[in-house]
C-alpha cells in the first residue's frame, strides 16, 4: 500500500512531513484538503482526523494526525537513528526541538503567519513576543553548531525549517538573524529537499 499524506500546500505543519518524505526518498500520493474551504472540518475526513487536523498521514493501518509524531513515524521506520537518535540523550535532545515546534515556534511564528494570511483571530503582539523569545535563543544556539540537535540534519531541524522559511509572511525579520538565515540554506541543501510553499 502506498504511502499517503492529506496534505494543504501552505501549511507549514504538512510541509514539514511532505519534506521528510522527499527526504527520505519514499514514494507517497497526495490528497489536498483545502483548509480554506473547511475541507479538514467536513465529516469525511473527521472520521480520520478527529481534531480535524492537517497533515494526516497514513501508512498501511497506521494512521498519524501529528505532523511532529508523523516525523518520528518515519524516522524510526524507514530513516533510521541518524534522523532520530536512538541513545537516551540524543532522543532528548530531538524531542526538545520537536516541543520547541509544538510550542514556541506555534505560538509565535506560526500564530503570526495564520493572522497576516488567514484573518484568525489571534494576539498579534502575543505572537510577536514568543517570536522574540524563540529566534535569538536559536541564533544562539546556531551560532555554536551547525543543526539544531546533533552533529547531522535530524527530525528536529526538518521540524522547524518550514515556519520560519516563510516567516516574513507573518511580520518576522529573519533577515536580522544570520545564524538562523545560514541554517535554513543549509536545510536547503540536503538531498531530497522541497521548498515551502509560500503564500505571497
Amino acid at each position: 500500500m502506498t504511502i499517503k499524506l492529506y496534505d494543504f500546500p501552505v501549511s507549514g505543519h504538512a510541509h514539514r512531513v511532505r519534506l521528510f518524505l522527499s527526504l527520505l526518498k519514499l514514494d507517497f500520493e497526495t490528497v489536498i484538503v483545502n483548509m480554506r474551504e473547511n475541507e479538514h472540518k467536513a465529516p469525511g475526513y473527521l472520521k480520520l482526523s478527529p481534531l480535524g487536523q492537517v497533515p494526516t498521514l497514513v501508512d498501511d493501518d497506521v494512521v498519524i494526525t501529528d505532523s511532529c509524531a508523523a516525523l518520528v513515524y518515519l524516522a524510526m521506520k524507514y530513516g533510521g537513528k541518524n534522523w532520530y537518535p536512538e541513545d537516551p540523550a540524543g532522543a532528548a535532545h530531538v524531542q526538545r526541538w520537536l516541543s520547541t515546534a509544538s510550542g514556541e515556534l506555534y505560538r509565535g511564528p506560526v500564530i503570526a503567519r495564520a493572522i497576516e494570511l488567514f484573518g484568525r483571530d489571534f494576539d498579534h503582539d502575543a505572537a510577536m513576543q514568543w517570536s522574540d523569545r524563540l529566534l535569538p535563543w536559536m541564533e544562539d544556539v546556531l551560532g555554536e553548531r551547525t543543526w539544531l540537535a546533533a552533529d547531522h540534519a535530524t527530525i528536529a531541524d526538518v521540524a522547524m525549517y518550514s515556519y520560519l522559511r516563510v516567516a516574513d509572511e507573518g511580520g518576522l525579520r529573519i533577515e536580522d538573524y544570520p545564524a538562523i538565515l545560514r541554517w535554513l540554506a543549509d536545510v536547503e541543501q540536503l538531498d531530497g529537499f522541497i521548498p515551502m510553499t509560500r503564500s505571497r
